[in-house]
């Protein structure tokens, strides 16, 4: 059968330079790829299981810039309105284009399957050395851990963003006449699997000594995100998956002892303190690769930010003026927001200008500027982190896990909200800490919080979705949009999909 072209392409280098052939061997042969990958060491493995981490990049403008774009759809971040022909209009219109926004589905799609392609090869063919210890296999095992994680967490993103979806678990899957399969049957064989087994195999400190590999605690608050979003839109399963994911954030606050909360808030976010235990897992950027570089620099300024020269913004993204405005007065708000700056549109240039008489109008997003070292005008690259998971996502998964499964409050819950309001400095800025035991008022601060905690941080689209708040939270335009139009929450699958299986697009593309 004649392989799809996403799952042709070996990307990332899975082999890397540690393969090793005798080319003059007698009679000659050919160590095929699953023969290698059978026989390797410890060492072999880690560079495979390494290369998988770029294969979920994307390379530069990958996963950190297409998960972005993407929620504009969302309540929290928002386009500029002034740039001609701005594609992420369609994002704020919740009207996606399967041809103006095809780069992002193009992307997104390619990476994502190709790191469950070379994650499959290892987890289908990697076998402990023979003669290993038992320490030995325990590490070994924990390594292809990785892999397993990454393949329930690439799965977990494909069927939130576009439903159903091919299921490929080995090389011989992929066909071109192969089948989108139901959302339910992904998680079910898929996605729960493969993060349960990440959950059992992973060590409980990462292996690279930072969040640029997981650890159990990593998998389990992931696996808790999963059940919950089981829980809630579109399959919900409801209260015995609420029960689950609360189980397992729980684990994960009452037993994990790596994992600690930065004493503020903005040490996170500076390049010298990436390596944060705080970050459960995030991807690591480099500005001096552009391979490897993060989307933190010019698209992050205003347009009319008057730097050095030529330096200016992109202005890519702007935060909402609604969010701004309704966010606490904390610690956060101070960091996350550029509220003024020096203008290029005052006269003499250069003067500072507040947000509101900019010539967008509205508040730039600051969270990330450390990593650009403050110069927008650079490059458009930058270091820093992605930030896939870190403590807070426990705390905030079990506050409303557990309170949906049991329609109370406890104690645990409302203590994990108030430690995460207490970093912010709530009490220290006069806000009050949440105190309601109203179940309902509690997950609407749970929300709340949740927004305030990862503002831009590419998590808020798929909260709304889950809990359908897109319609109450982006009202706007829903009425009109596409997502209300055809009952659905999905994007595009990309054209060159549908034209090489025959499959019948997500509705309304």
């Amino acid at each position: 059968m004649k392989k799809l072209t996403y799952l042709a392409t070996l990307a990332g280098g899975l082999l890397l330079a540690t393969s090793c052939v005798d080319l003059d061997q007698e009679p000659q042969s050919f160590i095929t790829e699953e023969d290698y990958i059978a026989n390797m060491d410890q060492s072999a493995l880690e560079s495979a299981v390494t290369a998988l981490y770029r294969d979920l990049w994307g390379s530069n403008y990958g996963f950190n810039c297409r998960v972005q774009r993407i929620q504009v759809c969302a309540d929290e971040i928002v386009h500029r309105a002034a740039k001609a022909g701005n594609e992420l209009a369609n994002y704020d219109r919740l009207s996606p284009s399967i041809s103006a926004n095809t780069a992002d589905f193009d992307q997104s799609w390619a990476f994502f399957y190709t790191t469950i392609a070379n994650a499959n090869k290892l987890i289908n063919n990697a076998k402990v050395p023979e003669g290993a210890t038992a320490e030995e296999t325990t590490k070994f095992n924990a390594t292809l851990g990785e892999a397993y994680f990454l393949r329930g967490l690439c799965y977990f993103y494909l069927v939130r963003m576009y439903g159903d979806v091919p299921l490929v678990m080995s090389q011989d899957d992929a066909a071109t006449n192969m089948p989108r399969i139901s959302v339910q049957e992904i998680y079910d064989t898929a996605i729960v699997p493969s993060m349960t087994t990440a959950v059992e195999l992973l060590p409980d400190e990462p292996r690279a000594g930072n969040s640029s590999t997981p650890t159990k605690w990593a998998a389990e608050t992931c696996l808790a995100d999963i059940y919950i979003t089981m829980a809630g839109w579109p399959l919900n399963r409801g209260q015995e998956y609420y029960t689950l994911a609360a189980n397992a954030a729980k684990d994960v606050l009452d037993n994990n002892h790596y994992h600690q909360l930065e004493d503020n808030y903005s040490d996170l976010w500076m390049e010298s303190n990436k390596n944060s235990s705080e970050f459960m897992f995030c991807l690591h950027h480099s500005s001096s690769s552009n391979s490897m570089a993060s989307n933190y620099g010019k698209s992050y300024y205003p347009a009319d930010y008057d730097g050095q020269g030529s330096d200016t913004g992109w202005a890519d993204y702007y935060a909402r003026a609604e969010k701004f405005n309704e966010y606490p007065n904390d610690e956060r708000k101070e960091w996350n927001f550029m509220t003024e700056w020096p203008s290029t549109s005052t006269n003499p240039a250069g003067q500072t200008i507040q947000w509101q008489d900019s010539p967008d109008g509205l508040p730039a997003i600051s969270k990330y500027y450390n990593y650009d070292h403050g110069r927008p005008g650079q490059r458009a690259q930058a270091d820093g982190v992605t930030s896939i998971y870190r403590l807070p996502d426990a705390m905030l998964l079990y506050a409303e896990a557990s309170t949906r499964a049991t329609g109370s409050v406890d104690n645990q819950a409302l203590e994990a909200v108030q430690d995460i309001q207490r970093r912010a400095k709530y009490e220290g800025r006069g806000i009050a800490l949440t105190t309601t035991t109203d179940p309902q008022a509690f997950l609407e601060a749970v929300s709340d919080e949740r927004s305030y905690e990862f503002f831009a941080e590419m998590r808020r689209w798929f909260e709304l979705v889950r809990t359908e708040q897109v319609s109450v939270k982006h009202s706007e335009y829903w009425s009109n949009s596409l997502f209300n139009a055809n009952g659905h929450y999905y994007f595009p699958i990309p054209s060159q999909q549908i034209l090489l299986t025959g499959w019948t697009n997500n509705a309304g593309y």
